[in-house]
């Protein structure tokens, strides 16, 4: 009889044995399909969240090491600033699209008014003030085609972008935002005109006494419009009008070149020396520059910032380092780190368990057939076949344990993997914002909670085929030398 056909008689005919392994297979293969199933999610998440976290670095002082830093090493520490030569050095990097470095300042005016969002208060509204003549920002570029509108945070909605001449030579041209313009009447081609205001300040008392100013007058070269909308929610939560404010300030920005800001901040700096002498004799001594720049580089993809880092930290000053965007990864997503470790721990238990189990029954059945195979021997049946005939039983059983608990295993990670993050969820209920110049993201709990999904896909479907069928066929393989090493003449005598 075919060894083939054999196989399959074998099945139908010791229905007890076969339920009993079927049994076995099903249990063990439950455990493989939902850690497998738990960790393909956890890596979706991964992918998902850092692509929304996008490819954005920027250099600052790692204040972790700050904070670690004795009171003798604080002293002793001589801080640098980022050189413009050292952040075009880094930017040439190959890893890097393109990349800026920006001045912020902050003007007031009296001929154009702020734009303010009706849905926050007068209250929230002066919370967002710093001070006097700062109703509107000032960002420098060096990057003309603004780095900005590349990235999809604004969209240029009329009018045009600068040029590279007048961003070197420091035009009098400003990108304003469409809200700001129709607020004011303006329109592309119009000039505007801020205050630079100089303020000598009373320590005791706070206030502020205008002693200088000077008029800024821009020309509108090109009107933007945010491309992040607004967050719409039920109720005005705390959060919620976080992501007001920013808009509003965004609202309230103008982009400019770089030298314009130079030329203001230096201004109002200067002046604001002459005007209060006690402040002159504490910076005489020192070397006083009027260019504090936050660059900004944004890479070709994710899995560069890692080589990036590596490359560009040997490159920065002491106490420097590179802060990216996917840094925040680990803050955000250790529910989900913890779930795919728990998972990878599982599948190696149960793998190990699969081995060792089923070998342990598929030996005590072949024991208890021992006359059986030893008859099939003395008969002439090679070794060969009689060890196909035992793998096509326990395999056709096998697929049929690996199928059913395929939806079992992926029902069972659902299950697991929702409490798991709801008890996460109820231990933290959202992450804080994570910020820094041209890097922010406002990512919840809740984002990367609706970033977990546990589905059934192809690539499931074949990696649990492929690590439940290997792990069968190695733990049927060990018990079949019983086989090879069997005497028929000593079975029969």
């Amino acid at each position: 009889m075919n060894f083939i056909k054999r196989g399959f008689l074998g099945i139908t005919r010791k229905k007890g044995k076969s339920l009993i392994l079927l049994a076995v297979i099903f249990i063990l293969g439950n455990l493989i399909s939902g850690a497998i199933s738990i960790q393909q999610a956890t890596g979706n998440v991964e992918s998902t969240v850092k692509e929304r976290l996008g490819t954005a670095a920027t250099i600052d002082i790692d204040y972790d090491e700050w904070d670690a830093m004795s009171d003798s090493e604080m002293e002793s520490l001589e801080m640098e600033e980022i050189s413009v030569d050292l952040i075009k050095e880094i930017g040439e990097l190959s890893y890097v699209k393109y990349y800026d470095y920006n001045m912020t300042f902050w003007l007031g005016s009296e001929s154009i008014e702020r734009y303010q969002d009706e849905d926050l208060d007068d209250e929230m509204e002066e919370d967002m003030m710093f001070g006097p003549s700062m109703d509107f920002t000032l960002k420098g570029i060096n990057y003309a085609p603004v780095i900005d509108f590349e990235e999809q945070k604004g969209k240029l909605v009329d009018g045009r972008v600068f040029t590279q001449e007048e961003v070197d030579g420091g035009s009098s041209v400003a990108v304003i935002s469409k809200k700001l313009a129709e607020e004011n009447n303006l329109n592309v081609g119009d000039t505007f005109t801020l205050a630079n205001d100089v303020y000598t300040y009373d320590y005791n008392t706070g206030e502020g006494d205008l002693v200088t100013s000077r008029d800024v007058v821009l020309e509108v070269i090109g009107l933007f419009e945010p491309q992040e909308a607004k967050k719409e929610t039920e109720e005005n939560s705390e959060s919620d009008m976080m992501v007001l404010m920013e808009d509003t300030e965004y609202y309230n920005t103008m982009y400019v070149p770089n030298e314009v800001v130079i030329d203001e901040t230096k201004y109002n700096w200067e002046e604001s020396l002459k005007a209060d002498e006690e402040l002159a004799e504490m910076m005489e001594e020192e070397e006083e520059s009027f260019e504090y720049y936050s660059p900004i580089y944004y890479l070709n993809n994710q899995e560069d910032i890692e080589a990036f880092t590596e490359e560009v930290k040997p490159l920065l000053p002491e106490l420097y380092t590179v802060i990216s965007a996917s840094d925040q990864y680990d803050n955000i997503a250790g529910p989900i780190e913890s779930m795919s470790k728990l998972a990878k721990y599982v599948l190696i238990v149960a793998v190990i368990a699969t081995v060792l189990i089923t070998g342990l029954v598929v030996l005590l059945f072949l024991r208890d057939r021992k006359r059986e195979l030893g008859i099939y021997l003395s008969l002439g049946e090679k070794r060969s076949r009689v060890v196909g005939q035992i793998l096509i039983e326990v395999m056709v059983v096998a697929v049929v344990g690996i199928t059913l608990s395929l939806f079992s295993g992926n029902l069972l990670a659902q299950q697991v993997s929702d409490t798991l993050m709801r008890a996460d969820d109820n231990n933290e209920e959202y992450f804080e914002e994570y910020y820094y110049e041209g890097i922010s993201t406002d990512l919840t709990a809740d984002d990367v909670m609706d970033s977990y999904e546990v589905t059934l896909n192809s690539s499931y479907v074949l990696g649990f085929y492929g690590v439940g069928l290997v792990t069968i066929l190695i733990s049927t393989i060990i018990p079949l030398i019983y086989i090879v090493r069997l005497n028929p003449k000593k079975i029969l005598m």
